[in-house]
């Protein structure tokens, strides 16, 4: 790779940043190494940065024109960073993709979690007492999330963020079924594929049910004997649901290989690369970001920015690098659940993304300049204060529970109008 460093004001459409001399995390820029393509992401870098490395055999150099086209895309190109990095004017505005209300929406979601908590509870216990299952009530749960998503997706992707370590096998599966669901629905699935894909995350884990719980709830690593018995749950979960009649071979193929990885290193076939099918890879994804950004009996959660971070580094061994990024871009730079610190030094949690500018989310602001926590929580529209002529900039994410912060806490606010889900 052939790279030059240069100041940033020398530069201009058609170059590829390679590298920033600034840690990307807390950027408005995903990634270390893109084309530029809009004035906006020019006007970007060059408020964040003093200079940049540029790579001269993906874009332009400093007054050359390579002959073939610098902003073509090839197989392993990074996604289209205008639709990440900049305040990008979307194909469809916040009305066309959220029909009703959030507001609307919130109360009916967090119906549908509840009783899809409910659900999954029962059916875990069914299933370790040798009952059969119920796949009716999970096709309509399903179905239920898949409608109300395409209503208004931050509602329900906000409710996936009321993790419990207690109940971590219970609401990780919900929120693995509703984070497929709106990536699904991102990646252009209709509402038929939606409902396919929605069934197999919410029961991918289901064959969890006949590990003992004293080997699925250890807090500390588990041994060669206990690891061959929690590795053989996605088998044990085909298993359970092969004979349920009409049960769909896409949801059984995500049940049965959600863990395998693109590398051939997963289990239980050690399947690789194309071998793995779409849905699969969908959920084998969405099963990791959830499983890391939620306190676990061995493992802290982590932030969702943070999250995103580390699983790019595993996507050349793990997953498809251009379906990974195409997650990063449907979550948005500040995904739903970040801890944020405003230019002021403010604090706030984001609880929804804003479509059509997602640079400029709604947060529930916790403290105050002085990271003094406020009496009342306060929602923050950063749309609406910018309109005003009084914009508030974010400054930089935050590492998960910074200052105390608790999420969960947060979320079920009176401020929010969140209806218990317990």
């Amino acid at each position: 790779m052939e790279r030059k460093k240069i100041s940033v004001d020398e530069l201009s459409l058609g170059m590829y940043v390679a590298e920033l001399d600034k840690p990307w995390l807390g950027s408005p820029f995903l990634f270390q190494g893109f084309p530029i393509t809009t004035p906006k992401e020019l006007e970007q870098l060059r408020n964040y940065c003093e200079s940049v490395y540029i790579d001269l055999e993906q874009g332009k150099d400093i007054d050359i024109e390579h002959e073939h086209n610098p902003l073509e895309r090839t197989e392993s190109s990074r996604f289209d960073t205008e639709r990440v990095n900049a305040d990008f004017e979307s194909d469809e505005s916040d009305h066309q993709r959220n029909k009703i209300k959030f507001s609307q929406a919130l109360p009916k979601a967090a119906k549908i979690y509840t009783n899809t908590r409910k659900y999954i509870n029962a059916i875990f216990n069914d299933v370790r007492l040798g009952k059969s299952i119920r796949i009716e009530s999970a096709r309509e749960l399903t179905e239920q999330m898949v409608d109300n998503i395409i209503s208004n997706e931050n509602a329900m992707v906000l409710l996936t963020q009321l993790k419990h370590k207690d109940e971590y096998t219970s609401l990780h599966s919900i929120n693995v079924c509703i984070l497929s669901i709106l990536f699904g629905r991102h990646i252009g699935f209709d509402e038929k594929e939606l409902r396919i894909l929605g069934l197999g995350a919410l029961l991918h884990d289901i064959g969890k049910m006949h590990v003992p719980l004293e080997v699925l709830n250890k807090p500390g690593k588990l041994n060669a004997f206990e690891k061959k018995i929690m590795n053989a749950h996605p088998q044990m979960g085909f298993d359970l649901l092969s004979s349920a009649e009409n049960f769909p071979a896409a949801a059984l193929d995500v049940i049965r290989y959600h863990h395998e990885r693109m590398d051939g290193t997963g289990y239980p076939k050690g399947l690789m690369a194309e071998g793995i099918k779409p849905y699969v890879q969908i959920v084998a994804m969405v099963d990791v970001y959830d499983a890391i950004t939620s306190d676990r009996a061995y493992h802290d959660r982590i932030s969702p920015h943070e999250a995103l971070n580390l699983m790019y580094e595993w996507a050349s061994k793990h997953f498809s690098k251009n379906l990974l990024e195409s997650f990063i871009s449907c979550l948005g730079i500040y995904p739903i659940g970040s801890i944020v610190e405003l230019e002021d030094g403010e604090v706030g949690v984001v609880i929804t993304v804003n479509l059509k500018r997602k640079l400029l989310p709604t947060l529930n602001l916790v403290l105050d300049k002085h990271k003094k926590y406020l009496e009342r929580p306060m929602v923050l529209d950063l749309e609406y204060h910018e309109r005003k002529g009084t914009a508030i900039k974010i400054r930089k994410i935050l590492k998960s529970n910074s200052y105390g912060i608790d999420v969960r806490k947060i979320l079920m606010s009176n401020n929010l109008a969140i209806p218990n889900t317990a």
